[in-house]
């Protein structure tokens, strides 16, 4: 029995580490497989699904050696640099490239070139199932269960929420998802730059250059861009870094009296990065059942985050506002907590 536990124990652990390496590897290249799927109309859950089983999580040698992250072999009309692997024959010829972006751009032509990949760009965006059997029904991988095991990955991680949103959009749909990230891991156009400053120099000794560094203005993001439809059926955002109640409600043309009763707010000062602001009021039950507590959780923004009202969740779960909820710990959103 305690070899059993032992046993169980051993296996929860790599999954959990499996789970959180696959998750890194969304936040990090969710954007580049949105913006491929606007340019050539491959599912972004397709692709990150394929780019997440090909490498491991980011891991593999090919993703790590050349930058390869959808196991593109040679094939004849290759010209570019190569890496050997062991695949199902020895020392396999695969694609190399210069950065992951460009394996991300070879894997959208690679698709819509080919004509036995044609029929499935008849498919709907959000038909993730039939293109992962379209997938493996022409020939993309051996693998007998390939189209299974896309479909596993794409609804553990609920990668079908970004075949449905704007670049734009990528940053808040990461932060709903997955929680808080740094913003220059997802966007692009968001990132530090280093720059030589020289320090004046004397006639007798040269001064070494002194490395400075600024910020690259990110991307301006339009307020209707950002906003989202949470499972509840109300709309909301993501609250930024440093962003105050009075800007949103500009930026929204709404009060900064209704934003703070819709999500139940006692000064405006309340207001915290990263969490949920709704711009209607929340409802008395979540879409779903129970809500997992994460780590940084508390009451409140287990509330925004499951778009219930506050006064709801502690009648659900037979609590007062004082209750600090541990990780890991269940919380009712529908129905009532049974009595101990």
């Amino acid at each position: 029995m305690r070899i059993l536990l032992l046993f169980t124990i051993f296996i929860s652990v790599i999954l959990q580490g499996q789970s959180e390496r696959e998750v890194d590897y969304i936040r990090k290249h969710a954007w580049m497989a949105v913006d491929e799927m606007h340019l050539y109309k491959i599912p972004a859950s397709i692709t990150l699904a394929q780019g997440i089983l090909e490498t491991g999580g980011g891991q593999s040698r090919l993703a790590e050696q050349a930058n390869n992250h959808f196991g593109i072999k040679c094939k004849n009309e290759w010209t570019g640099p190569s890496i050997t692997h062991d695949d199902d024959a020895v020392g396999e010829c695969f694609r190399k490239y210069n950065s992951v972006k460009e394996s991300y751009r070879d894997h959208s032509k690679f698709l819509a070139e080919r004509p036995y990949y044609r029929k499935l760009f008849d498919l709907p965006l959000t038909d993730y199932k039939a293109w992962a059997h379209g997938l493996k029904k022409a020939g993309y991988a051996t693998n007998p269960r390939y189209a299974h095991i896309l479909i596993s990955k794409i609804e553990g991680h609920k990668l079908n929420e970004f075949d449905v949103i704007e670049r734009e959009q990528v940053y808040d749909k990461l932060v709903h998802l997955y929680g808080p990230v740094d913003r220059a891991m997802v966007d692009p156009d968001y990132k530090e730059v280093k720059i030589a400053a020289s320090e004046p120099k004397t006639a007798t000794k040269s001064v070494p250059q002194e490395t400075k560094t600024m910020e690259v203005p990110k991307r301006e993001i339009s307020p209707r861009a950002r906003v989202m439809r949470h499972p509840i059926g109300r709309e909301y955002i993501v609250v930024n870094q440093g962003e105050t109640l009075s800007q949103i409600a500009r930026a929204y043309d709404i009060s900064v009296e209704k934003l703070m009763d819709y999500n139940e707010l006692n000064r405006p000062e309340e207001l915290r990065a990263n969490q949920f602001l709704f711009f209607a009021k929340k409802k008395n039950s979540g879409s779903k059942k129970f809500y997992k507590v994460e780590k940084g959780d508390n009451l409140y923004l287990i509330a925004q985050k499951n778009g219930i009202k506050m006064n709801q969740l502690l009648r659900r779960n037979r609590i007062d506002d004082t209750y600090k909820p541990e990780v890991g710990e269940t919380m009712y959103l529908r129905g009532r907590k049974p009595r101990k």
